[in-house]
């Protein structure tokens, strides 16, 4: 007989990494069946917590609690087996992977397979096991259009609990219910119905009640204070002598009263805001790059014959299923992978700028060190402009493969800035990114005047692009495709 399905509650949890405060008597309940999206800027705790309720790491202080609390040994040990997937497991497999999409072999080792296959064979593991609760850590990373409409579909019909990160905004309108925010400066939790658009709706009215009572407050103090402020230059001038001194004292304790009377309003809380400009040095030739008949090939993969011209101020995505080729076709473009057959003609006065998918341009060194030199400035330019993108002191003089993958995405958007690049060549710059980041990139892109490349399966972030033209590539590692741009 299967146990009920209990209740995973955690409370009052702290939690420091060294001397840093991450986590301040955050409470969270996941009831049964519950939808809850984690969200909040990189460093605000999230994993941590994830982590903290999967009894993977231990909270300084505070309680997590799973019910059943006491279990007997057998029936903790099958518990165990029947949620790894149980008696039925290899009959089961075939079937789940079909729904995910994974061609891969079972026994292909992870490290073999590409970024959407790996992330797919991860989320076919979740999905073959039994559990109460599923935490989910950035699921949408690496996943094509297909592989993230599976994942919904995935989430949404899971019997048990889900506590999702997710810096996806439509994945989380589409799965969750309830929307829990760490705050990166107070280290707590606030929590609201809804998916992403109502909490985003529900977070700006609550901002602009705010701003408006604080507003009132400020204003009525100032007008009582301006009143004292004029009767006390009266009384320095010598207005206001005998009956009109004591009736001038007296409205004076008046209006005193009425400010201590008018309750404090707190100031609206403004956190440090991350402000991307990229804007060009110089202005590329009307063709940007051109490719004529050109083939590429990398393995047993080929892409080809293709004809592509791209224009100056041309904004181009790059769109096809994982494994189709989407960045081979950018390392073509950019010149480092030769073409088997064709040409690739590079257009005068282009400067190009790259966000690679594995953020490994300034992993090497110290990041201060290593910026410096890619981008032409003494370092006391460099820590300027790292300090815009969020990047401190404590970040700067870290080795930058030590940094997390959103730090080092904002070192390299950085990078790009300080280049004055006129043609951007962007591989998922969303991963790994949190949601003010990339709003601000979508806001930073959409006054930039030069060229823009793009791959991105994030459905909102493409939606926001304006793309003025699509490249589909079809293709899967099996086989040569022709590729179509519109």
């Amino acid at each position: 007989m299967q146990r009920p399905r209990g209740t995973l509650a955690a409370a009052n949890i702290t939690k420091h990494h060294a001397a840093q405060l991450v986590l301040s008597e955050v409470t969270l309940v996941v009831p049964p069946g519950s939808r809850i999206g984690l969200v909040g800027p990189n460093g605000a705790g999230k994993s941590t917590l994830l982590r903290i309720l999967a009894g993977l790491e231990e909270p300084d202080a505070g309680t997590v609690e799973r019910e059943p609390k006491l279990a007997e040994r057998h029936a903790a040990a099958l518990d165990r087996f029947l949620a790894l997937g149980g008696e039925d497991l290899d009959a089961r497999a075939g079937t789940v992977c079909a729904e995910l999409g994974l061609d891969a072999p079972l026994d292909a080792p992870l490290g073999a397979l590409s970024g959407g296959e790996a992330a797919r064979a991860k989320l076919t593991a979740v999905l073959l096991a039994r559990f109460d609760v599923f935490l989910l850590d950035e699921p949408t990373n690496d996943l094509d259009f297909a592989g993230l409409d599976r994942l919904e579909r995935f989430v949404l019909n899971l019997p048990g609990s889900v506590v999702v990160v997710s810096h996806d905004r439509d994945f989380l309108d589409r799965t969750v219910e309830r929307v829990v925010e760490l705050d990166e400066w107070t280290h707590q939790a606030a929590e609201l119905a809804g998916g992403w658009s109502q909490y985003e709706h529900t977070r700006a009215q609550a901002l602009q009640r705010q701003t408006a009572a604080y507003g009132a407050y400020e204003g009525e103090k100032a007008r009582l204070e301006g009143q004292l402020r004029r009767m006390q230059q009266w009384e320095e001038r010598g207005y206001g002598q005998g009956r009109k001194k004591k009736k001038t004292k007296d409205v004076k304790k008046a209006i005193g009263g009425r400010i201590e009377r008018l309750g404090a309003v707190e100031k609206p809380y403004e956190p440090w805001e991350l402000r991307l400009q990229l804007t060009p040095q110089t202005r590329s030739g009307d063709i940007v790059v051109r490719l004529e008949r050109a083939v590429v090939e990398r393995g047993p993969f080929g892409i080809g014959p293709l004809d592509l011209e791209l224009s100056r101020a041309d904004r181009l995505a790059i769109v096809g299923p994982n494994g189709s080729g989407k960045t081979t076709l950018l390392d073509a473009i950019l010149g480092r992978l030769p073409l088997a057959a064709g040409t690739r003609v590079l257009g005068p006065g282009v400067v190009l700028g790259e966000v690679a998918q594995q953020r490994n341009e300034l992993a090497e060194g110290p990041l201060l060190q290593t910026f410096t030199k890619a981008a032409g400035v003494n370092e006391e330019a460099a820590r300027t402009l790292l300090a815009k993108f969020g990047l401190g002191a404590d970040h700067v003089l870290r080795d930058g493969g030590s940094l997390s993958p959103g730090e080092r995405t904002r070192a390299l958007i950085a990078l790009l800035a300080a280049r004055g690049v006129n043609c951007l060549v962007l591989d998922e710059p969303t991963n790994h990114l949190d949601i003010a980041a990339i709003e601000e990139l979508e806001r930073a892109l959409d006054g930039y005047p030069g060229t823009v490349l793009l791959v991105t399966h994030d459905r909102r972030f493409l939606a926001g692009f304006r793309a003025t033209r699509t490249l589909e590539l079809p293709g899967s590692p099996a086989r040569s495709v022709r590729a179509g741009a519109r």
